[in-house]
C-alpha cells in the first residue's frame, strides 16, 4: 500500500465522463484501488474541485462529488488534510521558491501536503508536479 497525492485534474477526470482525460484516469483508479494504495489530498482540492465541478458538469456533479468523497473517507480510502496556518505558510514559501512556474496556490499547497504525507507520487494531470519533484501518475 502507498500513500498518492490526487489533485484536482485527476478527480475532475475521474467523475466528469466528458473529460477528455475521462478513460485514462478511470483505468489508473481501478489499478490504485486493486493494489490498496490510498489516496491523500487537501481541502483546497475539494473546494477547487467542487467548484470546477459545479461550473463545468453541473450541481448534480459537485454534489455528487460530496458524496464520492464522504464514502472514501469513511471507508479509509481517501484522507484529506484541511489547510491551516503553518500548511498555508509553507504553500506561500513553494510559490515563492518556484517563481518561474505559474503554480496556482493549491498546487503549492498540495506539494506540501504530499511531501508532509510522503506521498509515493501524485495521481493528476499537472505537470508541475514533475518539476515540483514527484512521480505522476498516469
Amino acid at each position: 500500500m502507498r500513500i498518492v497525492y490526487a489533485d484536482t485534474g485527476a478527480f475532475i477526470a475521474l467523475l466528469w465522463q466528458r473529460d477528455r482525460a475521462h478513460r485514462r484516469i478511470s483505468e489508473h483508479y481501478r489499478v490504485l484501488q486493486r493494489v490498496g494504495d490510498v489516496l491523500l489530498t487537501s481541502n483546497l482540492v475539494i473546494a477547487e474541485t467542487a467548484t470546477r465541478l459545479r461550473y463545468d458538469a453541473g450541481l448534480p456533479a459537485a454534489l455528487g462529488f460530496r458524496g464520492v468523497v464522504d464514502e472514501a473517507v469513511a471507508a479509509g480510502r481517501l484522507l484529506v488534510r484541511h489547510a491551516d496556518a503553518d500548511l498555508e505558510s509553507k504553500g506561500w514559501d513553494v510559490m515563492a521558491r518556484y517563481a518561474d512556474l505559474t503554480l496556482s496556490f493549491t498546487d503549492c499547497v498540495g506539494a506540501v501536503t504530499a511531501r508532509e504525507g510522503s506521498a509515493a507520487a501524485v495521481f493528476g494531470l499537472d505537470a508541475d508536479f514533475r518539476v515540483l519533484g514527484f512521480a505522476l501518475e498516469p
